[in-house]
């Protein structure tokens, strides 16, 4: 059994729940895990989506649109069971039958004028999911991205803004008509929030809003045609968001660093590694400060963060000085399927779809036909049909528990200690099919 293995055999066999999380807790935080367990708790199966669900969509699609009478709380309510079923279930325009725009504007109007910042968060988290489960729907690009881009400028509620930034990237990245010359003001509306620490929005120093602009710009970079003009315009703002005392500002930053001098373009007849004209133009200053956080040791930062920012900017230090790419790892899900990370696009794209999906996200990965062409894989099989893993039947409970854990595991930048060594043969089995790790 391998030394991944056993880690991962810790895991499982640690079965005891911990307490669920306070409703505070979760509107303070817009996509870890921890936000999840405060609406459901930490076991998936702890949730009931087999039985009659796509009634249950139908119903809660009806009542949130029947806004007449309805409180605060029970329109959380309400969006908790959307956000519930729509992460662990794949959802298809045709299940709607026929209430997606309608949906999408209720959805709308609870942005415009939810009346408490959870209902706000909810209802961002739930414009997530469907951006990602129906892509197609044109009212999410015509009227959900202005309508959220206008309420995070008003200046929102703080704990509600990073939700609704990651919301409008969902949109934009997902969608099938939005053009580049579409995001490309998107994208330097987000640049504007980090560049002005928050400021240009009301909300001066905010990490968790500077970290969900710096990460809604990667994802909106990966989509650009031609992403040059804007790598070479944004570059000395990530550079400097590099000193930030918040390491999620840090550690976003130094990704879509090296996001960008992935994507930069090198000249058809030039035999260097680098463009004619580097990205950035003070390399011997940049390369020296990755180096120093890939090693920085201050008492101020845990072990647990010093050893994330450590290995992160290690391979970030990697692909800006020598061009090299990610190391290679190889995710294994629906006990069937792999999916190959070789690439930082494909890292925070992974990340991004973490954020959107939290424990569900092996239901997508194994039969949302969009997530799947996000990430480079063959369409899904069809259920029932030779080899397919209709929705979440083939996994127990150990097995996500243990997809989880090794998503994050590649969300905080850790790698084997074998990461200069044959990456390619390199397996990550999230399953540990040995039972004896039990």
């Amino acid at each position: 059994m391998s030394r991944l293995q056993k880690r991962l055999g810790k895991a499982r066999v640690s079965r005891t729940p911990t307490p669920m999380t306070t409703d505070d807790e979760y509107e303070s935080d817009t996509g870890s895990v921890a936000s999840v367990d405060s609406l459901w708790g930490n076991d998936p199966e702890s949730v009931d989506v087999k039985g009659g669900w796509q009634d249950e969509m139908l119903e809660t699609v009806d009542s949130l649109s029947n806004r007449k009478g309805s409180s605060v709380a029970g329109r959380e309510e309400l969006l908790k069971s959307f956000v519930r079923m729509a992460s662990l279930k794949v959802l298809k325009e045709d299940m709607l039958t026929g209430r997606s725009e309608e949906l999408v504007s209720t959805l709308g109007r609870m942005i415009r004028s939810g009346r408490s910042e959870k209902e706000v968060t909810l209802t961002a988290r739930s414009i997530s999911l469907l951006a990602a489960s129906i892509p197609e729907l044109g009212s999410l690009s015509t009227a959900i991205v202005p309508q959220l881009q206008l309420t995070i400028s008003n200046g929102g509620s703080a704990s509600a803004v990073p939700a609704m930034i990651y919301a409008m990237a969902s949109i934009a990245f997902f969608s099938p008509t939005m053009t580049s010359e579409d995001i490309t003001p998107l994208i330097d509306f987000v640049v504007e929030i980090f560049e002005s620490n928050g400021h240009a929005i009301s909300h001066g120093d905010d990490d968790e809003i500077e970290t969900a602009a710096i990460e809604a710009y990667g994802i909106l970079l990966s989509v650009l045609e031609n992403p040059d003009d804007s790598i070479r315009q944004t570059l000395p703002v990530l550079v400097e968001s590099l000193s930030s005392a918040s390491l999620s500002v840090r550690l976003a930053a130094g990704e879509s660093i090296a996001l960008s001098y992935e994507l930069v373009e090198v000249s058809s007849d030039s035999e260097e590694e680098y463009p004619d004209t580097p990205p950035y133009d003070d390399i011997d200053q940049l390369t020296t400060l990755l180096s120093s956080l890939s090693t920085a040791s201050t008492k101020k930062m845990s072990k647990h963060s010093r050893r994330e920012q450590h290995s992160l900017f290690r391979d970030i230090l990697r692909t800006v000085s020598t061009h090299q790419p990610l190391p290679t790892q190889k995710l294994r899900f629906a006990k069937r399927e792999e999916l190959r990370l070789n690439s930082w696009e494909k890292l925070l794209r992974l990340k991004h779809l973490r954020r959107i999906f939290t424990h569900g996200l092996h239901v997508h990965l194994a039969g949302n036909s969009h997530v799947r062409e996000a990430l480079d894989l063959s369409a899904p099989l069809e259920p029932n049909s030779p080899g397919s893993n209709s929705d979440d039947e083939g996994m127990t409970s150990v097995e996500r528990r243990s997809l989880q854990k090794e998503v994050r595991r590649l969300r905080e930048g850790r790698v084997q200690k074998d990461r200069k060594r044959a990456g390619e043969n390199r397996m990550i089995d999230v399953f540990g099919e040995d039972d004896g790790a039990m």
